[in-house]
């Protein structure tokens, strides 16, 4: 038993420095086409194409990610302060096991967090293979891309982004990131 909570342990802590982020730009890639249509975690169709011209924010996560969390409520007031013609976000949970268990508790996990975007679910990891091309062992949860309104990658952050003093801050990076992309045009 002792053994099983201290691999428990060092699984969680390995997660959690995943989780620690890191950003890095990105250039040249377009919107994976296997990613344009999907169903979100209500049956609800979400396609790539309705997102043409504006600047996305696309962020994997899932339920039991402590860094998700603190992350999301972020996403959330961006929802919020930019227009819905100019930048969309997309959440994509990851939570794996039988969609009768796992729809419910995205739902109320949405419902908990107040997300008030859409969240698609990606048990499979369809999604994340195809916008995340390395070996997804050296991937953690939250993972963040940024497209610009021509659909490239701009910006790919790996867990919760650090501002410029080092302080976690989702709400400060992702903003400046937009605001440099929603000034080009």
């Amino acid at each position: 038993m002792r053994a099983m909570a201290i691999k428990g342990l060092v699984i969680g802590l390995a997660l959690l420095a995943l989780g620690c982020g890191s950003s890095e730009p990105q250039k040249d890639k377009l919107f994976p086409p296997q990613a344009a249509k999907w169903s979100d975690y209500q049956g609800q169709s979400v396609d790539l194409r309705d997102y043409e011209g504006k600047v996305v924010l696309v962020n994997f996560w899932a339920t039991w990610c402590g860094p998700c969390r603190y992350e999301i409520p972020a996403l959330v007031e961006m929802s919020n302060d930019y227009d819905p013609e100019q930048v969309a976000i997309i959440g994509i949970s990851l939570d794996q096991g039988p969609p009768e268990r796992v729809l419910p508790l995205i739902g109320e996990f949405v419902e908990r967090l107040a997300i008030n975007y859409p969240v698609v679910h990606d048990s499979q990891h369809e999604l994340l293979r195809a916008f995340y091309k390395e070996n997804l062992a050296r991937v953690g949860v939250p993972l963040t891309f940024i497209f610009d309104r021509q659909g490239r990658v701009y910006k790919r952050h790996i867990g919760v982004p650090r501002d410029k003093s080092g302080r976690l801050n989702p709400r400060g990076v992702f903003s400046e990131d937009i605001e440099t992309l929603l000034a080009r045009s």
